[in-house]
């Protein structure tokens, strides 16, 4: 006798029938009940009661949360919230992967505050803010200018090297020795910085970076000066724009800004100037900051943050990039409205960038189905 299938509630945000097709392919011992196929199927005559009581029929829930929300006519805001709700309401099993970008957005929603009328992030080590600078300089002063050769945008190591590998090197090997500068930040990239300079330097490039320790130093200069130097003796440079801002800031004594000048971005600068045969990376986040900046409303202070009582919430506005109302449903999955995070059960969301992360973690929880049946029996909702 075949053995009947566990029912499983696909609960997403917004899902293309190809990655609804990949879910599907991993998942071949669950009847997958899909909440967009059940939307879009009711149409105008959409219920809520009558789509959820479909939910009450399955043992296990499984969410995904994309930026966008599927559009529905239903008139009904919100429908994966709903259904969340009503699956911890009945104790069934659920697991969420939740995008990237939804995650990010959330740190910057709690982190922004404003000081002095100035946008300012608090928690600089996640993200800090003053690295959009960085990218409206390259943007707006390097992109289509002479030797300009490319911005791209990078967020795993392993890409990031094959990108450079395919645009900085074109896969030849330099006949002469050229000297590369290597502008970064430092520190929590250290490991990734040696990666990336022991690549290179198989090629015929002379690597000129402060961390590997190949700037030629004078002591009777600044740091900001030595490194500047370095920029005007390289043949090529490659800058690197991550979340973190660093702690090379220069201060100049008649400077009313404390962090007057930053060593990454003025290197960068005088790169542009010199109009240096040149290639930027930039981090992903510091791109997707940029995009959805303008549609944040900084309503938090400073001063609130550091009494620990924000009652001006930052608002994130209707936007073409990422939803307001899947921050919603990412703080309800993540339980944020209980304020100890140690004694939170049930809050894992898993984050993934692209949909073979997300498939990963799925089919380890799904695969063990000794472990689904385990918590599928005696459990409240269990079948």
């Amino acid at each position: 006798m075949k053995k009947k299938k566990f029912k499983i509630w696909l609960s997403s945000t917004d899902l293309s029938d190809r990655d609804f097709g990949q879910i599907i392919s991993i998942l071949p011992s669950y009847e997958v009940i899909f909440n967009l196929q059940l939307i879009k199927d009711a149409g105008s005559s959409f219920s809520l009661e009558d789509h959820l009581k479909k939910l009450e029929e399955c043992q296990l829930f499984l969410g995904l949360i994309n930026p966008k929300m599927s559009e529905n006519i239903s008139g009904v805001e919100n429908i994966p919230l709903r259904e969340i709700e009503r699956a911890r309401e009945l104790e069934i099993p659920y697991w969420y992967v939740v995008h990237r970008d939804v995650t990010f957005t959330r740190h910057l929603l709690n982190d922004l505050v404003l000081k002095g009328g100035v946008v300012q992030s608090t928690n600089k080590n996640v993200f800090d803010i003053r690295t959009i600078d960085i990218y409206d300089e390259i943007r707006s002063k390097s992109i289509g200018k002479e030797n300009h050769q490319k911005l791209t945008d990078f967020f795993r190591l392993s890409t990031f090297l094959d990108e450079i590998n395919k645009s900085l090197l074109d896969g030849k090997k330099s006949k002469k020795v050229q000297k590369l500068m290597l502008a970064s930040t430092v520190y929590g990239f250290e490991d990734q910085l040696s990666k990336i300079i022991m690549d290179l330097g198989q090629h015929n490039f002379d690597i000129l970076n402060s961390f590997y320790g190949s700037l030629k130093v004078n002591p009777k200069l600044s740091n900001l000066e030595n490194c500047v130097n370095s920029v005007k003796e390289a043949d090529i440079f490659l800058g690197i724009v991550r979340s973190y801002y660093g702690t090379g800031n220069i201060r100049n004594k008649d400077a009313v800004d404390v962090e007057d000048k930053n060593i990454t971005f003025e290197e960068i600068r005088k790169a542009i100037d010199l109009e240096k045969q040149r290639w930027f990376y930039v981090h992903r986040d510091v791109d997707f900051c940029w995009k959805v900046l303008e549609h944040i409303e900084v309503k938090a202070t400073f001063e609130e943050k550091q009494k620990g009582k924000t009652t001006n919430k930052n608002t994130l506005r209707p936007n073409a990039f990422i939803y307001p109302k899947t921050i919603e449903l990412y703080n309800f999955v993540i339980k944020d409205h209980e304020t100890n995070v140690a004694l939170r059960n049930g809050n894992w969301a898993q984050e993934f960038l692209v949909m073979s992360e997300a498939l990963r973690y799925i089919q380890t929880q799904l695969k063990d189905l000794e472990f689904i049946e385990s918590l599928t029996n005696g459990g409240r909702n269990g079948r």
